[in-house]
């Protein structure tokens, strides 16, 4: 937190020195004052949250506003408390998602103190407590906003009138998807059916892949993946058999459409959760000593950090006339026309009852 504070300090003296006529040398005062930032993640390459968050501080780092280390530490989550304890020891700003399955916040509840100069983001963990760790910022996201319009979309191009949603684990973030998915696909079919399944992790393409020929022998012509690197498994197979894929967080479009063209053009839109741009604010607000800590921060359509692709696929793909309603969906959520439901503090029993409502 020293940092954070130097660093506005080296701002103030740095414009004073400029508007005195002075600062030809000792130049490197804001070098020694950007933050080390390090992103903390099993792996990159996920085309997914964690590509987002990288694309964010590379973008801040090619600025020249940060010192920026991506880390990954593979699917070994026993060694999370010791890449947490060495990022800490290393880094002024650690960023990082809830790290297997829970590892990255235990081990900040019982260790954030012990680092008061580090300060530790958690992106996309809107549900964890931080009782007296000022120094943990979480990060949560509307997803049930991106959801519903991208539930809509799926909605208005099936032909079968049967899509489908797969999940990497349940969880109140999945869910969250999962419930706009469902009301936006209602709010323009009202008897659409949804096939929900989850393959149990975020790196089994295979099983994915499987989960999707399940929901395409069922009907589903619009495949939607929530389900981080597995779901590229469940799109792939979209794909191969005809249909429509809805990416998730990234613009998979584009994440896609050099390596993998034919997967690309198969994907009609992605889902935004725009991870990176969140970062940028919040560390920006940092650099620039107007951060404020809070329990949770949330980001959404008004931070524009949440929404749907609209790339030259989506253009290519979708009606002027199903555009419209989109278009029209998007401002009346703008507006508050449009309410969402959020499976965050949503009981089981409701939660279920909404699935059912479309099985």
């Amino acid at each position: 937190m020293k940092k954070l504070l130097a660093l506005v300090l080296a701002g103030v003296m740095a414009f004073s020195l400029v508007a005195c006529g002075g600062g030809e040398e000792g130049g490197d005062s804001d070098a020694d004052a950007k933050l080390k930032v390090n992103l903390l993640c099993t792996s990159l390459g996920d085309k997914s949250f964690n590509d987002s968050a990288d694309a964010g501080l590379k973008r801040m780092a090619d600025a020249g506003l940060i010192d920026y280390t991506p880390t990954e530490y593979g699917q070994d989550n026993l060694k999370v408390p010791s890449y947490m304890e060495e990022a800490a020891e290393d880094y002024d700003v650690v960023v990082c998602n809830n790290l297997g399955f829970g590892e990255a916040t235990k081990w900040l509840k019982d260790n954030a103190a012990k680092y008061p100069e580090t300060t530790f983001i958690i992106y996309d963990e809107p549900t964890e407590k931080m009782p007296e760790a000022k120094n943990v910022q979480m990060l949560a996201y509307k997803a049930n906003e991106s959801d519903f319009i991208a539930g809509a979309l799926a909605g208005l191009m099936s032909k079968t009138g049967v899509i489908g949603f797969l999940g990497g684990v349940p969880s109140p973030v999945i869910s969250d998807f999962l419930v706009g998915y469902i009301e936006g696909a209602k709010y323009v079919n009202e008897d659409i059916r949804v096939i929900v399944s989850y393959v149990g992790n975020y790196t089994d393409t295979t099983t994915a892949a499987n989960l999707a020929k399940t929901a395409i022998n069922d009907g589903a012509d619009v495949l939607h993946a929530v389900a981080g690197g597995a779901g590229n498994g469940y799109l792939s197979e979209a794909q191969v058999n005809g249909k429509l894929g809805i990416g998730v967080d990234s613009d998979q479009y584009e994440s896609f459409k050099e390596a993998q063209p034919d997967l690309a053009k198969s994907i009609v839109t992605s889902s935004l959760k725009d991870v990176g741009a969140s970062l940028e604010v919040v560390i920006g607000d940092m650099i620039d000593g107007t951060y404020e800590w809070s329990e949770c921060l949330w980001f959404g359509m008004a931070e524009n950090c949440a929404g749907i692709a609209e790339n030259e696929n989506y253009k290519a793909l979708v009606s002027a006339d199903i555009d419209a309603q989109i278009q029209d969906i998007k401002a009346k959520l703008a507006d508050g026309t449009i309410t969402v439901s959020t499976a965050y503090g949503m009981d089981e029993a409701t939660e279920q009852a909404i699935i059912d409502s479309v099985k």
